[in-house]
């Protein structure tokens, strides 16, 4: 049932490291959000996906995890994402909307799967624009 799903569906915070997800995986959750709404059928995000520890290791240093917990600053190792969903929206033709919309699509896909999620907007995008192949724009 539906609603079952959408339960399932919580933002995790500590996550079991050492379980792999594979990269079609993440292609998967992926194509399950260009299926989702989007403005004037736009479909403007793009994704970086990263499985890879040392990748991760380097996103997982530009985030800020529960801002209103100013005593926790994240999980600690053995607890830090698996892998990560990197979404891009461009400077012009993006929507907060359409981006809402893609993750939650992307996280009830994961929790059909039995994969923990967690959506994050407190980056350092321009760290994060420095470590990783993001396009101009």
């Amino acid at each position: 049932m539906f609603s079952d799903l959408v339960t399932r569906c919580r933002s995790v915070r500590r996550f079991c490291e050492d379980q792999p997800i594979e990269k079609d995986v993440l292609r998967s959750l992926v194509t399950l959000a260009r299926f989702a709404a989007s403005g004037g059928n736009l479909q403007s995000p793009r994704y970086l996906l990263s499985n890879e520890k040392r990748r991760n290791a380097d996103i997982f240093a530009c985030l800020k995890w529960a801002g209103y917990l100013s005593d926790w600053d994240g999980p600690e190792v053995g607890e830090q994402p698996a892998a990560y969903i990197v979404m891009l929206s461009p400077v012009k033709g993006g929507s907060d909307t359409d981006i809402g919309i893609q993750a939650q699509t992307m996280l009830l896909g994961a929790a059909e799967l039995g994969i923990g999620g967690c959506m994050l907007g407190a980056i350092d995008r321009e760290k994060l624009s420095a470590l990783l192949p993001v396009p101009e724009g």
